[in-house]
């Protein structure tokens, strides 16, 4: 930039062009007039003095009717603009081909080698330096001498773009350069082209872009896992599948095995040919049996001189669930109760139902053969001795075990099968009245009486056959399997606006680690609905063979049986410990986090009856799922709200696991775990290939031009126009005609004039 200052005369007075050439045409008569009346005068020099001064006064009279200024400007002399713009991010830092140098080395390279050119360039423009990734960062030419680190995370050409048009929308631009290996990695729809949107941006500039990249020969050597393609979740015991993208750079004749694994496990591999450079696509498949959140692992093995081995793997987090419950259903006699429930869990696409009628037991007697007959004998052995544990739930409605408790069937011995299937296997059980339940059917101090909520009276049952309705307890009000509402205050007046039931199996009293749900308002209040947690199991008592009322008599008086349906989806997910209804609740902000980005961690822990618990002490701990390395531990004390709440930062990548271990003073509660992953995007090293047909595209819209690196010597092949600039920075005016001097001219001019005609005689 250089400072000027130039100097202007302009004329402020009478505007316009015909009142300018009226006076001058005046002038020119008066001038003529005084010509014609002093042409006879001698000597000539007095003739030529007399007109001389005629002619000075005129003019000075024609210049004070125009009003003449002087105007001083400052004019600053600018230079055009360049920009350079330099890719800084990760993929950056990838091995050209075979070679030892990055591709931010070969930018490096390039500069040193063409210094000389940068610094006529600086010479002649005001060059403006950039390092990018997402947005660009300004810098210098002399960092860039110094190297400019490779650590962004992300590519945003459009992104970038915007951002200098912004920037320099005022400005005198000429030319942009730009080094880069052209990979941009914006996630986009798949009807959008990453390259028709980048350079239709570039149009708008109406500026040359000159582009640079490392040429054919620079492309890294690399075998990545560019894309996989998954169900987050998952059913137990349905096919699981992984669709992935293999892309090879730089190798021939591959013969690659992709192992998929869970944990640290070998589940399933393929080994996949690649013959040359391309895509491929491999699909891997298990089929998962247990529930929960599982972590799993894609790979492929590192090959000889890789740029990079970070996209060689590739971790995630699947939930796995049930796809169905099974429930095996065993009913005494056909009833209304049996009939609708039966309705319920058939039509539950969720519930896979295996329900069984004893419409004739061992004791009856026929005269002909089971296989002459239409009714089969209940399949006692098989059911509760080979495929108990693949239930989930096991329903007695209105069961008498008793005629098949026989030297032949053994009931009584697989009555403690179904003891260990609900104490050792977490199963769950559920008994529901009738006159052939609990004690009138004969399991009073068998090992389902062990397991039941209630205990049973010796001998016969009490059976209470007024009709009542049921009620509620305070335990009742916030349990999960009575939460006919979540609203408390449309709960209770659903479970006051329940039909009545028909009566109910009166037993004993509940046991002390039982929770008792509702009641019946006879004499005594028994229990109507009991659970109770059994070793690792649940067990429920519903002491009536009733609830069909709920159903038929609701929609009978012009309502509906959701509250019937709601019961018992509460009442099954609550037997087989549905996730929903665990008492202990670990919960993240998210399942994935960046590193040092805060992990808040929030454990609820509910009481039998569903009421927040106070002073539960927790012990907490985080670990890497993979190396097993402790990274936290803490503990804590639930509030009176039940919850205890924490928060914690991490660096390493990696899956990580939260256990915690809640106990009180009679000991341990229970435990839960959760788990979530800390990862960097790592877009960059996706796809290493160099994306020349970018960087070429940009330079053609512009009109400028595509080079590959390296060039040792860029002058002569590159050209700018470079128009002189300018701008006003100061302007001054200076009055030329309103001055004293210029009248004291004028009339010593007119007197002088008078002086010498008085002098010659003339009039």
């Amino acid at each position: 930039m250089e400072n000027v200052t130039q100097w202007n005369l302009t004329f402020t007075g009478l505007e316009g062009f015909g009142l300018r050439a009226i006076v001058f045409i005046i002038a020119i008569a008066i001038l003529f007039f005084s010509w014609s009346s002093i042409k006879n005068i001698r000597p000539v020099s007095r003739r030529i003095l007399l007109f001389s001064l005629r002619l000075a006064g005129t003019l000075l009279i024609v210049l004070l009717l125009f009003q003449p200024h002087l105007e001083q400007k400052e004019v600053l002399k600018l230079k055009n603009k360049v920009v350079c713009l330099l890719d800084a991010s990760k993929s950056m830092s990838l091995k050209c081909g075979d070679t030892t140098v990055t591709r931010s080395q070969l930018l490096d390279n390039f500069f040193t080698d063409n210094d000389a050119f940068f610094k006529e360039l600086q010479s002649s423009f005001d060059v403006n330096f950039f390092a990018f990734s997402d947005i660009p960062t300004e810098t210098s030419y002399k960092d860039i001498k110094a190297g400019i680190k490779p650590d962004g995370e992300d590519t945003d050409f459009a992104q970038t773009l915007k951002y200098l048009q912004q920037r320099y929308k005022d400005d005198n631009v000429k030319a942009f350069f730009l080094f880069s290996d052209g990979k941009d990695t914006v996630e986009r729809p798949a009807n959008v082209n990453a390259s028709e949107v980048i350079s239709g941006i570039a149009r708008e500039f109406s500026t040359p872009f000159f582009t640079f990249a490392p040429a054919e020969n620079m492309d890294a050597r690399d075998v990545a896992l560019s894309s996989i393609s998954y169900n987050t979740f998952t059913f137990a015991r349905n096919p699981w599948k992984v669709d992935t993208t293999i892309k090879v750079m730089g190798y021939n004749n591959l013969k690659l095995p992709v192992t998929l694994k869970e944990g640290n496990d070998i589940i399933s591999t393929k080994v996949i040919t690649a013959d040359e450079e391309g895509e491929y696509n491999v699909t891997l498949s298990f089929t998962p049996y247990k529930t929960g959140t599982f972590l799993y692992t894609v790979s492929i093995p590192v090959q000889p001189k890789e740029a990079i081995t970070e996209n060689n793997q590739v971790s995630f987090l699947v939930k796995i669930v049930r796809d169905k419950i099974r429930v095996m259903h065993v009913c005494g006699r056909p009833s209304w109760d049996e009939r609708f429930l039966r309705q319920a869990l058939k039509n539950d696409p969720n519930i896979d139902l295996v329900s069984f009628f004893i419409l004739r037991t061992p004791n009856d007697i026929s005269n002909a053969s089971n296989d002459e007959l239409s009714l089969i004998p209940f399949p006692v052995d098989e059911l509760f001795t080979e495929v108990l544990n693949s239930f989930d739930l096991v329903i007695f409605q209105n069961f008498d075990y008793r005629p098949y408790d026989s030297p032949i069937y053994r009931f009584s011995y697989y009555l403690s099968n179904i003891e260990t299937f609900v104490k050792e296997h977490g199963g769950g059980f559920l008994m529901i009245g009738g006159d052939l339940s609990f004690t009138q059917g004969g399991y009073d101090g068998t090992s389902i009486e062990e397991i039941l909520p209630v205990y049973l009276t010796s001998g016969k049952d009490i059976t209470e056959t007024t009709g009542l309705r049921a009620t509620l307890t305070e335990n009742g009000q916030l349990h999960p399997v009575t939460t006919l509402d979540i609203n408390n205050d449309r709960n209770l007046s659903i479970w006051k606006n329940l039909p009545e039931l028909d009566g109910c199996n009166i037993t004993t009293q509940p046991k002390t680690d039982a929770v008792v749900l509702a009641t019946y308002p006879s004499q005594g209040e028994p229990p109507l609905i009991a659970v109770r947690d059994a070793g690792q199991g649940r067990c429920m008592a519903i002491t009536t063979d009733s609830l069909w009322r709920w159903n038929f008599l609701s929609v009978g008086r012009g309502g509906s049986n959701r509250h019937y349906m709601k019961f018992w989806q509460n009442t099954i997910k609550w037997l087989i410990k549905d996730p929903l209804f665990n008492p202990i609740h670990i919960t993240i902000n998210k399942d994935t986090f960046l590193p040092q980005e805060e992990v808040q961690v929030n454990i609820k822990v509910l009481e039998k009856s569903y009421q927040p618990w106070e002073g539960v002490q927790l012990e907490i701990d985080v670990t890497n799922e993979f190396t097993g390395k402790n990274i936290f531990v803490n503990k804590g004390m639930t509030g009176s709200d039940g919850q205890y709440s924490f928060n914690f930062k991490y660096e390493e990548e990696g899956f990580y696991i939260i256990k915690t271990i809640a106990k009180n003073e009679s000991g341990e509660i229970g435990q839960e775990h959760t788990v979530f992953n800390i990862m960097k995007a790592d877009k960059e090293f996706k796809d290493t290939s160099i994306q020349r047909e970018l960087l070429m595209k940009l330079a053609e819209v512009s009109g400028g031009k595509y080079f590959s690196l390296p060039q040792k010597d860029i002058r002569g092949k590159i050209s700018i126009e470079n128009p002189p600039i300018t701008k006003l920075v100061g302007k001054k005016q200076i009055s030329l005609w309103d001055k004293g001097y210029v009248f004291v001219i004028i009339i010593s001019i007119v007197s002088f004039d008078w002086w010498i005609r008085k002098r010659s005689g003339l009039s």
